[in-house]
């Protein structure tokens, strides 16, 4: 018997209009869908692509500490893997869900490391929250020739100072409890005047605010800004 396949699926940031045309496919056909979520809460994937799904669907949900530690989440990625892959030896395809992209800062790219060359794998791309945001606030995300650096809030200070005067155009995600880190060093770098907060990307929550106007508040972990340094206009 044949294994099955196991396919990452990108869902996009929340709002279920935001899913392609090949998501959608993969998730009407599947049997299996696995997907996680925080501890004590529902799983946003699974939110964004219930209408997708058939009754007849199995689901295997696994509960992740959002702490970030290795320690702490590898145990679960083994479980993981463990019980993808009794489905996979059975010949069944299993489609994980991943909000945004899988392989953007997903959590699909730690269980493709326990499963490729073990079993075939795939991923479907998704939009990804920064994409989104763009949208949402209306504003170019990248021009010109100048680079674009995404940046996890999550790093430490200095280091995030440091990156963010390497590049003239930012995306930070995960900004969450770090906006007055965010704040800071967008000011230390001369990028807070044109800096753009995205609360809630893709979701009913949505909201665009400029970050020079909001308090040093604990916003959503789904939020992130988008920043760059004025130039001449062309």
């Amino acid at each position: 018997m044949r294994p099955g396949r196991l396919t990452g699926v990108g869902v996009g940031p929340g709002d279920p209009e935001l899913l392609t045309l090949k998501a959608v496919r993969a998730l009407e056909r599947t049997t299996v869908v696995a997907f996680i979520s925080a501890r004590g809460r529902p799983s946003r994937a699974k939110q964004i692509v219930a209408a997708h799904l058939k009754p007849t669907t199995r689901e295997l949900a696994f509960a992740m500490p959002m702490t970030g530690d290795p320690d702490e989440t590898a145990p679960i990625y083994d479980v993981m893997a463990t019980a993808i892959g009794a489905e996979l030896e059975a010949g069944r395809d299993v489609v994980f869900l991943c909000e945004g992209d899988p392989l953007f800062y997903g959590s699909f790219a730690y269980l493709l490391e326990r499963m490729r060359g073990r079993y075939p794998c795939a991923a479907i791309p998704g939009i990804s929250a920064p994409m989104a945001a763009a949208s949402a606030a209306l504003r170019p995300m990248a021009s010109r020739e100048a680079p674009l650096a995404v940046l996890p809030a999550t790093l430490p200070e200095a280091r995030l100072e440091q990156m963010a005067r390497s590049a003239p155009q930012l995306v930070v995600i995960k900004v969450g409890r770090h906006i007055a880190k965010v704040r800071a060093v967008l000011r230390a770098t001369g990028m807070l005047d044109d800096a753009t907060l995205v609360e809630d990307v893709g979701n009913a929550g949505e909201r665009v605010r400029r970050l020079a106007d909001v308090p040093d508040e604990i916003v959503g972990y789904f939020s992130l800004v988008l920043a760059r340094r004025s130039e001449p206009r062309a």
